[in-house]
């Protein structure tokens, strides 16, 4: 088991600090781009310092929902692991598989989705690895001061792993109201049993039966037994279930509902809570987040198509700080001018300033979501920019 030293209250620095966010720009200058401006912040961050060697290292990155073509690219990733190498790592490219059905749903279709999107062992230098495997495997960890989940599943190779480097694409989101690092760690690092818990309004599916096909999968694989035949028809019930989520997977014929519809606020704090708990797994100064502000969009990388972005461009964040790297990614995305021909246009929110969330997702308050981020204590809210380049 890997030794963790936690900082007081899972802190990384105290509460009222700035923390240093550093910024290379997508526009190219003297030959260099945001390939070899990577190299810089990694220099910057002092990224090369969380690992030790021997370290296993955990590049947590979203690898695309299959159909999507801006989520981060392969090439950008890719120069992440060797570096990491470089320090005297031992990294692996990972994520999680989703909850509701599409192509990410189970290890076997997530990887195809994967090798399809780019990411291989062949192509990243490194094992690209499902950190939830095939049956929803998680580690359960407790969270001090939670809003509401006092106990999160952290994915398996995540919370083996050493260190933590986050690869984080900068989008809008329906629900957070954009995506970054915060959403990369609370969904992207956790098992399908938080995922219900986070956006359920039930800790267990909605079963129906009309739809259900007899296949059997959800008797092998259900942990509680929650499903038996009667009358030559499968059963549910929720008194046995235990919550996992593992279900949602294995059914083919659609019986399983997710029952979507918590209020927004609840998922956020309990976005946080998972935040909290997936980093309390990790060593003081053993993390690492680095945000592409490139091909923005108003839907986060687990759209099936894709959109023109909302802003051209913006360049890349790095950070040792969760909470500071997401408010700053955040505000320079504000801070930008609409993309021409994009879904801002004829807006106010094409001006630099414009609120971009309003126009994209009215019923999301962006206040309301800072004003969150403010009590978990898992980093500062004030930050200050350095630009490398």
């Amino acid at each position: 088991m890997k030794d963790v030293k936690k900082s007081p209250a899972g802190e990384r620095r105290p509460r009222r600090s700035a923390s240093t966010v550093y910024f290379a720009p997508a526009a190219a200058s003297q030959g260099r781009g945001p390939y070899q401006y990577l190299d810089l912040l990694w220099d910057k961050v002092k990224a090369a310092e969380c690992i030790s060697e021997g370290d296993s290292v955990a590049i947590k990155v979203h690898f695309g929902e299959l159909g999507n073509t801006r989520y981060v690219r392969p090439i950008l990733v890719g120069r992440l692991v060797e570096l990491a190498k470089r320090a005297g790592g031992s990294p692996f490219v990972t994520d999680t598989t989703t909850l509701y059905r599409h192509h990410r749903h189970t290890m076997f279709e997530y990887l195809e989705t994967a090798r399809k999107n780019g990411f291989t062992a062949e192509t990243m230098g490194c094992p690209v690895i499902i950190a939830d495997g095939i049956r929803n495997a998680g580690v359960e960890v407790r969270v001090a001061g939670a809003y509401q989940l006092r106990k999160v599943s952290v994915a398996q190779a995540i919370h083996d792993a050493d260190v933590l480097i986050t690869a984080n694409h900068l989008t809008l989101h329906p629900e957070f109201p954009w995506a970054a690092a915060l959403k990369n760690i609370g969904m992207g690092c956790s098992t399908k049993q938080m995922k219900l818990a986070m956006h359920g309004k039930t800790v267990h599916p909605n079963f129906n039966l009309d739809k259900c096909i007899a296949c059997g999968l959800c008797l092998r694989h259900c942990p509680g037994r929650a499903f038996r035949v009667r009358d030559k028809k499968i059963r549910f019930d929720a008194s046995k279930c235990v919550s996992c989520g593992d279900c949602f997977s294995w059914c083919k014929g659609g019986a399983l509902r997710i029952p979507w519809g918590v209020a927004m606020k609840h998922v956020q704090r309990r976005l946080c809570d998972v935040v909290k708990g997936v980093l309390s797994t990790f060593g003081r100064g053993k993390v690492c987040h680095f945000t592409f502000g490139l091909d923005v969009t108003r839907f986060c990388d687990c759209a099936g198509t894709s959109t023109l972005p909302i802003v051209p461009d913006i360049g890349i964040f790095a950070s040792k700080d969760t909470v500071a790297i997401d408010v700053a990614a955040f505000d320079m995305l504000q801070g930008t001018v609409g993309y021409p021909g994009g879904e801002l246009e004829g807006t106010d929110a094409m001006r630099s300033g414009g609120d971009k969330v309003k126009v994209c997702w009215p019923s999301v308050d962006a206040r309301a979501f800072l004003d969150i981020l403010a009590r978990p204590r898992i980093g500062s809210m004030k930050y200050v920019i350095e630009r490398v380049a």
